[in-house]
């Protein structure tokens, strides 16, 4: 993780108002250190002291005091090549109020702010220590074994997978559905997996197949008719994807269906 910009302690006055639709570019860890009325995407959040935001790059958010001083540490950075991996890893979601049961972060920020101000040869790669030290540390927050694993997201995403499985022969994009609960693509299927244990895509074949099924077992419609009432408009497609579903081509299904 490479540091473009660090504060520790910052204050405002109580009138603060920072607006950002569009982001910024590279993410972003915000230790609120006051009341403050968060925005991030189309959701509003009014925290208290000791709350963690990691913002996504670009991600749209604003920030407004909450009438008092407005108080926060952030961090501007770049993720570099190995750092996907380690927070994909942790788990820590993102654009969401994270609350750490202590000052830790903030007293890392510290540190990490007086090496970043330092004229030393080695400070870069003793922030990128203290960065995932820092991460660490917010990751206790998200621990299974400290803390449930629902989220705020958890109606929304249960609704999505009902509609998919309701109608899985629907165009579902992931993209467009990302869009709609206003978070990343990468986002909303770090949290589809989190929530259900397979990634989105899975399950929208889960439910197409699952239809073949029962259309192969239970109507006279030809192969093609029934892949295409399925969202497959490439028949041989659609047979690739059954055969591997269900260990069988479809007119080998319906043969040993109308068998049974």
């Amino acid at each position: 993780m490479q540091i473009n910009m660090i504060g520790s302690g910052w204050r405002h006055t109580a009138d603060f108002a920072k607006e950002r639709p569009d982001g910024i570019h590279g993410m972003q860890l915000i230790v609120v250190r006051s009341k403050a009325r968060i925005c991030m995407g189309g959701r509003e959040y009014r925290v208290g002291s000791n709350t963690a935001f990691i913002v996504e790059s670009c991600f749209p958010h604003s920030i407004y005091a909450d009438g008092e001083e407005y108080t926060d540490d952030f961090i501007r950075f770049d993720i570099e090549d190995d750092d996907s991996d380690f927070l994909d890893a942790l788990g820590i979601e993102y654009n969401v109020p994270i609350a750490p049961d202590s000052d830790a972060a903030s007293k890392l920020i510290a540190v990490c702010a007086e090496i970043y101000a330092a004229n030393k040869p080695e400070k870069n790669e003793s922030l990128k220590h203290i960065m995932r030290a820092i991460f660490t540390e917010i990751k206790s927050c998200f621990d299974p074994t400290v803390r449930s694993r629902h989220t705020h997201y958890d109606i929304e995403m249960d609704s999505i997978r009902r509609q998919i499985y309701d109608a899985p022969a629907d165009d579902w994009n992931i993209p467009q559905i990302a869009e709609r609960l206003s978070m990343s693509v990468s986002h909303f299927q770090r949290l589809y997996k989190l929530r259900f244990g397979i990634p989105c895509t899975k399950d929208i074949i889960t439910g197409r197949m699952e239809l073949a099924k029962q259309l192969l077992s239970g109507s006279d419609k030809t192969v093609s008719e029934i892949a295409e009432e399925c969202g497959f408009t490439d028949y041989a497609h659609f047979s690739r994807v059954f055969k591997k579903y269900a260990c069988v081509s479809p007119a080998n299904y319906r043969k040993n269906k109308e068998q049974d």
